[in-house]
């Protein structure tokens, strides 16, 4: 098996290297579907400027006759060719090849290490080889973060903290449909009026489509009846702050899909977004550095409850997973809590902490839905054990006992945070049905597989004389689905008696890790960025640990599938079946019985564990 994967990463390997062919046209989320990058990488214009520019066929010294005045004043323009780029300048491409390489590194090491293990000489080199594999996970880490990078050398995401910050301050008077008619009526007020009336904005209040802002503007009344005069102009300041920060790209920031915070997540949300005062450059910084801290929480908790290996292959797999790169919500307010909460949450599991864990468990369903799988899985195996045992097993009573008491205490908070009663979830979810109902270029999972067809992606179907160029794609993507859907359906039941099948006599955090892994790509359709949520798989190395090293794979196959020629939207179509196979990949490999020789399952790798003391 391990034989097999090394040479699977070898093939994987020739292709992330390999010249990628130009596709049929400019793959950037922004140019195929308003999916909107970040402004920070953007280009500000269609000329590089930064280039010298031509020069004419003779030049000043190779002509025999005196040059002309004009020519030599033209000459004299002409910008001198800029410096090679230094090999230890940043780039994305090198930074790939860096993740990569580090990988590698790391799959050598543990394959290694296991050897030693096997051979009975899991004691030499150990220190060194645990340094080693420390470092490579480390580097991990510091790996998604661009090595410091990030966005082109600008750590805040201001385009998410638009939609995220400004939808959870001003919640109760916005809601889940005012964000861009409310922004379009305070622009009009600062004397901007034609801009707005040229522009096209999408309707997230009813059809989720791009259109015009005529009928908004004939009706400001709509916006300013949910505020009060003070909140209207505290609004109006946050929003021009935004204006100047976004520049050229606040226009197509109000094509984006407004803001999804859940009405849980929204209590923290809500009250950090008020306490960090009006919008500025600080109270950007400022909460922008939330995810980061939960981030490195969520690692050290990890190293706590799993070790060192599964602490270095997750961070590697998150550092490596394309889909999921610091590009999408790198510098944004709060959008990797619910994995920090759910990751966590196992972790504790892990632990013999089930109270703790179930608690935050619910804690991250609650902030971003689709986590609920993770819950799912031990709630599965109690009810099994119930059934076949006739009794509840005493440690999941005490994981749903986290789960209730977290739940109790969010409910009731958000309703207050909101400041109205349970319209606030009525409205939740109707805004989760229309998203659900709005097929985008970068989703994921075994519902974007099924949507596809090669005669109607958005290469074929994409129109730009509609107001809304992929409204077409959008329709025939929603009936492709719909004629697989009873497939769908049935493949979920599939998956979900095999996740039953294999974690049914296994530790609770067993059940978690595999039914989220297996069921959020077979059951929901998510954007691309909220793939890290993949990370659990490397806790199931401590089963077989040739899994985590499937996960490092599955991270490199994302970057292959972007050096295909083929547009975004086809991309991540192979992406979402890639992590479809690493599901059934995984439930398969629960099957199989164990290889002659090897012991149960156990602590993952002793050769690897600090050596203890003698009394």
């Amino acid at each position: 098996m391990i034989r097999n994967l090394l040479q699977a990463m070898a093939c994987s390997t020739v292709v992330f290297f390999a010249p990628q062919a130009p596709a049929e046209e400019p793959s950037s989320p922004a140019a195929q579907q308003a999916v909107l990058p970040n402004p920070a990488l953007a280009p500000t214009s269609a000329v590089d400027e930064t280039q010298p520019r031509a020069i004419p066929p003779a030049s000043f010294e190779q002509r025999s006759e005196p040059a002309s005045p004009t020519l030599a004043r033209q000459l004299a323009n002409v910008r001198k060719p800029p410096d090679p780029p230094s090999l230890f300048d940043y780039t994305e491409g090198k930074a790939n090849v860096l993740k990569l390489t580090f990988a590698a590194l790391l799959v050598a090491l543990l394959v290694w290490s296991w050897n030693l293990a096997d051979a009975g000489k899991g004691k030499k080199w150990r220190k060194e080889r645990r340094f080693a594999i420390g470092l490579l996970g480390i580097l991990g880490v510091f790996g998604w973060f661009n090595y410091g990078k990030f966005h082109g050398g600008n750590f805040v995401h201001v385009w998410e903290h638009y939609h995220y910050y400004i939808g959870a301050k001003y919640f109760p008077e916005l809601r889940f449909a005012r964000l861009y008619e409310c922004s379009a009526i305070a622009e009009v007020e600062m004397g901007r009026r034609s801009l707005v009336e040229k522009r096209n904005m999408r309707d997230i209040a009813h059809t989720n489509l791009i259109g015009s802002t005529e009928d908004i503007l004939a009706h400001p009344e709509r916006c300013k009846e949910h505020f009060t005069e003070a909140r209207w102009t505290a609004f109006k300041k946050d929003i021009s702050f935004f204006i100047g920060r976004l520049g050229s790209r606040w226009a197509d920031s109000q094509k984006d899909h407004g803001y999804n915070g859940t009405p849980w997540w929204n209590i923290g949300g809500s009250l950090l977004a008020n306490l960090v005062g009006p919008a500025s450059d600080t109270s950007m910084v400022v909460l922008a550095l939330l995810d980061p801290l939960l981030l490195v929480a969520m690692f050290a908790g990890i190293w706590w409850a799993f070790g060192l290996e599964v602490f270095a292959v997750s961070a590697t797999f998150f550092a490596l997973n394309f889909p999921s790169r610091f590009y999408w919500n790198g510098g944004a307010f709060l959008r990797y809590d619910y994995l920090a909460w759910s990751v966590l949450g196992i972790c504790f599991l892990k632990k013999k902490k089930p109270a703790t864990g179930g608690a935050l468990l619910a804690a991250g369903a609650a902030f971003r839905l689709f986590p609920i799988f993770f819950a799912l899985g031990p709630a599965i195996q109690g009810g099994w054990r119930w059934f076949k045992d006739k009794a509840f097993p005493a440690e999941h009573k005490r994981i749903v006992v986290g789960a209730l008491v977290a739940t109790s205490l969010l409910v009731p908070a958000s309703l207050v945070v909101a400041r109205g009663g349970l319209e606030v979830y009525s409205e939740f979810a109707a805004n989760t049905e229309k998203h659900a109902e709005t097929p985008l270029t970068n989703h994921m999972g075994l519902r974007t597989v099924l949507s596809w067809r090669p005669w109607s992606n958005a290469k074929n179907l994409k129109d730009a004389s509609q107001e809304d160029p992929f409204k077409t794609w959008k329709e025939t993507r929603l009936d492709n689905y719909h004629q697989l859907k009873w497939l769908f359906l049935a493949l979920n039941l599939i998956f979900l008696w095999g996740v039953w099948r294999t974690s049914r006599d296994e530790p609770a955090w067993v059940a978690a890790a595999l039914c989220g892994v297996v069921m959020i790509p077979a059951a929901t359709e998510l954007t691309c960025y909220y793939y890290a949520f993949m990370i659990p798989g490397a806790f199931l190395m401590e089963k077989r640990r040739e899994m985590g090293l499937w996960l490092i794979l599955l991270a490199i196959g994302t970057h292959a599938i972007t050096r295909m020629p083929i547009w975004d939207d086809d991309k991540y179509v192979w992406m979402g079946l890639a992590s479809v196979a690493y599901g059934l990949l995984l439930i398969w490999t629960f099957l199989q019985p164990l290889p002659a020789g090897e012991q149960a399952p156990g602590k993952l790798q002793p050769a690897l564990q600090p050596a203890r003391r003698k009394a």
